[in-house]
Formats: structure tokens, C-alpha cells, sequence
């Protein structure tokens, strides 16, 4: 199961240190999103990102700068997808093809959506899965045996990620309703943002980590026993 951390929309006091710690701690999927973001100051904050760690990095936006710097990719919405993308650069967009980023992802909201979307992305984000922390109101409308149902059917799809209110509580729900990964963000950033406490930062990041590995390896452990029977 991936972890992966989504940045905050706006810019957090002590921010990049608390990234590369992250990065040193073993994160290897860091979705980069800021809101009002230029070109130049996407540029520079993605050099403040040690050169070994940005091949980690998943742009939201600006994606020239995939190339430039040697990141994972790129990742699109429905305000502006893939289709988008291949218009403003003259190719034909039917069908999309994987082009231009060797990772592709897509954010949807529905599990219709995930029905209907491409098997070239690498993986998708859906949400909110369950109530969001950064974003106040949006709530889930999900019913975790309806995803369980679905997940478990494995058809021909990209992996899911599960995101919107992610913490440490609600690895194993999401685990056993069968997601690929969880995405991490107001759990992380929003008690940062107000306490800048690096050590609790690292420590809640940790803990979902933790967690993660010791449901995988529980599951490979039973894997064999399930495959003998």
C-alpha cells in the first residue's frame, strides 16, 4: 500500500523542513498543489527539494517543469485533465495516450468515475473518503462496504487511493475496504501549520506508515497459507 503526502494549498511556516525529513523518513510519493502559484515560484520551491528526493515529486500544475527538474510526473483534475493537456500541445487527445510523463494520476469523487477512467494512469485519487481535516465541511458520502464491494472486484483499473481524513484511526478501514494507498494531508499540515512541531509532524506521519507495514506484512504472512488451501 503507498503513502503519500499531499502539500498544503497554501505555503506553511518551516514547510521544506519538514518535507525532507519526511523524504528521509521514506516518503516517496510528495504531491506538490499550491494554489496562486507562478511558474518561476513553483521553480523555486521545488529546488529548495534536495536533487535526490525530487524524482519523488508529483506536480498539480506547471507541468513544463516536470522534464526540468526530473520529477515522478504530473497529475490532473476535471478542471483541467489530461485531454486538456494534449490539446494546448497540438496532439490528438482521442483516445489519450501516455505521453510526455512516465506517471500519470487523476483525482476523482465517485467510484462511477473510477468505472469509467483510463488504465494508463498509475493510480487515482478518490475522495473525500472519509469527513475532511483541511477542508472543513466536506464531509464523505461513501459507505465503506459499497467501496469494499467495489475494490475487491479488481477489474481492469488503476490503483485507488484513498483521501480525505487520513490519519493513523482509519488505516485499517481503509486497508480492509481494499485501497492501494492512502493520501495524507490535513492530519499532517494543519496541526503543523498551527503548532510547527516537527517531532509530532513526523511522528503522525510515522504512525500511518508504521501501520501500513504492519497490515502488508500481515497480509503476505496469510497469502501463502490462503494459496496452500
Amino acid at each position: 500500500m503507498k503513502l503519500i503526502v499531499v502539500s498544503n494549498f497554501s505555503d506553511v511556516p518551516n514547510e521544506h523542513y519538514l518535507l525532507n525529513l519526511l523524504f528521509c523518513e521514506g516518503l516517496q510519493y510528495f504531491h506538490l498543489r499550491k494554489s496562486g502559484y507562478t511558474a518561476s515560484r513553483m521553480a523555486a520551491y521545488i529546488e529548495r527539494i534536495p536533487e535526490p528526493f525530487r524524482r519523488y515529486v508529483v506536480l498539480h500544475s506547471h507541468f513544463e517543469l516536470v522534464e526540468r527538474y526530473g520529477l515522478r510526473g504530473a497529475h490532473f483534475t476535471k478542471k483541467y485533465c489530461y485531454e486538456d493537456f494534449l490539446r494546448d500541445r497540438g496532439q490528438d487527445p482521442t483516445p489519450p495516450r501516455k505521453q510526455f510523463f512516465a506517471h500519470l494520476s487523476f483525482s476523482l469523487h465517485s467510484i462511477q468515475e473510477v468505472k469509467k477512467a483510463s488504465p494508463m494512469f498509475d493510480y487515482l485519487f478518490l475522495s473525500p473518503i472519509f469527513d475532511s481535516i483541511s477542508n472543513r465541511g466536506y464531509n464523505s458520502k461513501f459507505r465503506i462496504n459499497d467501496l469494499k464491494v467495489f475494490l475487491g472486484e479488481k477489474p481492469d483499473r488503476p490503483n485507488v487511493i484513498a483521501l480525505g481524513g487520513i490519519t493513523d484511526r482509519v488505516v485499517d478501514q481503509a486497508f480492509d475496504a481494499g485501497f492501494d494507498g492512502l493520501a495524507l494531508l490535513g492530519h499532517l499540515w494543519t496541526t503543523f501549520e498551527h503548532d510547527r512541531d516537527l517531532v509530532q509532524a513526523v511522528k503522525r506521519f510515522r504512525a500511518i506508515q508504521q501501520r501500513i507495514e504492519t497490515r502488508s506484512a500481515a497480509r503476505r504472512e496469510e497469502t501463502p497459507a490462503l494459496t496452500q488451501n
